[in-house]
């Protein structure tokens, strides 16, 4: 089956200090694999994954993930012998956004392996629940939006909401075949360029984004303030710390799939 995971963002003023607060809601699933919503494997898939993902390093900072294999423990992750492949929808991006987003994207890349190849401009807008599938791409699973928008667009980012990410993930029917293979991140850039502006601006928005793509690879909220998936993140925590880091090597180096 296929199902959906969002996170979300809240920005929330904290004993003076701007902090952002980050929600995460599981949709209800979409599709089986084997059904007519899952495109047809795509030709010239690579035997070997395309990247190395970076050694967990030690410490304490603990770690959740949004999805687990049916009866396991064991994390869902997107297949490293393919690339994560993303269109853009600029409408709203401020003039530091496209730097802010590749160095977040780097920096994704270097800690998990994976390659995230853009694949243009888009005019598509978000989705409360985009599917895997979409006309206008083809038969073959969506490529992740990213959408610089905003409440008027993206009514999911109401109020004093950052950005909200998840993937889509599909159940195989083999023993741990379930992957991600879609999704989206929606970014407020009104909200973030404001931010941006703002006293150690520039780190801090890249945290958000970096969160938000951190839940698009698979992790999910911890108790732990330390980290940078703690629900209300502080200018004192703008990077991956031990804890996130361990998060993305548990959903990382997944094994090449070639049933879907």
């Amino acid at each position: 089956m296929a199902r959906t995971a969002w996170g979300a963002g809240t920005v929330v003023v904290l004993g003076g200090l701007l902090a952002v607060t980050l929600l995460a809601v599981v949709l209800p699933r979409l599709a089986t694999a084997s059904g007519p919503d899952v495109p047809p494997l795509p030709g010239g898939l690579s035997a070997v994954p395309l990247g190395t993902p970076a050694a967990p390093p030690s410490g304490e900072g603990g770690f959740a993930v949004l999805a687990t294999q049916p009866g396991t423990a064991d994390a869902v992750g997107w297949d490293p012998c393919r690339p994560v492949r993303y269109v853009v929808n600029p409408a709203e991006r401020p003039s530091q956004g496209q730097y802010l987003f590749s160095e977040a994207v780097a920096e994704l890349r270097r800690v998990t392996g994976l390659v995230f190849v853009e694949e243009g401009v888009t005019g598509e807008v978000p989705l409360d629940e985009r599917p895997g599938m979409l006309p206008e791409y083809g038969p073959r699973w969506a490529p992740v939006l990213v959408a610089w928008s905003e409440p008027g667009v993206a009514p999911g980012l109401a109020g004093d909401i950052a950005g909200f990410a998840g993937p889509v993930t599909v159940d195989g029917e083999q023993p741990d075949s379930s992957r991600f293979v879609s999704g989206q991140v929606v970014l407020d850039g009104p909200q973030l360029a404001e931010m941006a502006a703002g006293p150690a601006g520039l780190a801090r928005a890249r945290a958000v984004i970096l969160h938000e793509l951190a839940h698009l690879v698979g992790l999910d909220h911890v108790d732990d303030p330390k980290q940078l998936m703690y629900p209300a993140t502080t200018p004192l925590v703008v990077d991956l710390a031990d804890g996130d880091l361990r998060g993305l090597a548990a959903v990382s180096g997944r094994p090449c799939r070639t049933d879907f």
